[in-house]
């Protein structure tokens, strides 16, 4: 692992230094470092998520579908039927954890591939979205209240930044500190010997699933938050980009397997990718060209570690 981890950091300075030499004066400076923060925070609060499926042994397609509905949901009900904030997001949060929940059903009590179940549940969960919202961008009616909401500041920095440091604090206890963690790494790990073990792993599993929807859904009500509207697939680009960082977080991860600070890292590697070939006025293909390729790289590197550990 020792050698994944100087592989990964050590690219990430090298990347460091590149952008500072030919972006000059404008790359480390103070508002870059808070544009990356801001930028980070959906990511690293998905990533959260997908860290906690991925070290159940689990694949999850469906979040950014979720993030969709969610979205979907909050907004229409906002700004069409005048609910008020607070009841709409909680109906939309409630929303996405019950396709959680559904997914975590049909893999475990189904016994069927989560890369099917959640390929499929995300298509049929997008078509809601679409026949909720009439496909249609929304940006009329929203209350202020809510709109305000992602460009409010704590101590200079916006407070999705702090969201998403809150939930980074509690996955990281949740999956490396608690019974529950313990339970998450056995079933990924062996899940026939942690169920003979006393684990009930259907149940880890489906709580995985369920904790994962719903932080897609907090993404879901920053985005809309910070956009001041609703769009149709205003999740795109994220499933890519979350893979990549749970990936890279395995490769520089003490333990066998997935980590949630390792996976924060990730996103950190690629949000600050993203903002020096903008900086650098890259061509808009360069971004996914180069994170297909770290993708690859990190899962390689993942799996070379994880061989030598075992």
């Amino acid at each position: 692992m020792l050698f994944s981890r100087s592989v990964v950091v050590g690219a990430y300075v090298v990347m460091l230094l590149i952008f500072s030499i030919a972006a000059g004066d404008t790359f480390l400076t103070s508002g870059t470092l808070k544009d990356v923060l801001d930028q980070a925070a959906v990511p690293v609060i998905l990533v959260c998520g997908l860290t906690l499926v991925l070290a159940v042994g689990e694949f999850d397609l469906s979040f950014t579908a979720t993030v969709g509905l969610t979205a979907g949901i909050a907004i229409v009900l906002m700004a069409q039927h005048d609910v008020p904030v607070v009841l709409a997001c909680l109906i939309a949060l409630l929303a996405a954890v019950v396709v959680g929940l559904l997914v975590g059903f049909l893999v475990t009590l189904g016994q069927a591939s989560s890369f099917i179940v959640t390929l499929a549940v995300g298509s049929a969960v997008t078509g809601l979205e679409l026949a909720l919202t009439g496909n249609e961008t929304i940006y009329q009616g929203i209350p202020t209240s809510f709109t305000d909401l992602a460009s409010n500041t704590i101590l200079g920095l916006k407070w999705p930044v702090w969201l998403a440091a809150l939930v980074l604090a509690a996955a990281a206890v949740l999956l490396h500190r608690t019974r529950f963690g313990r339970h998450v790494r056995a079933t990924g790990g062996n899940a026939t010997a942690a169920y003979l073990a006393g684990v009930k792993t259907r149940r880890v599993r489906i709580a995985a699933f369920a904790i994962t929807a719903f932080l897609a859904g907090l993404c879901a009500l920053v985005l809309t938050s910070r956009a001041s509207s609703y769009y149709p697939d205003s999740s795109a680009g994220f499933l890519l980009n979350t893979y990549a960082a749970a990936f890279l977080g395995a490769a520089i991860g003490r333990w066998r397997g997935f980590t949630v600070a390792g996976a924060a890292f990730g996103v950190l590697w690629i949000v600050t990718l993203q903002t020096g070939l903008t900086q650098l006025s890259a061509p808009a293909w360069t971004a996914n060209f180069v994170q297909g390729i770290v993708l690859a790289t990190a899962v390689l590197i993942a799996s070379r570690g994880r061989k030598g550990l075992a």
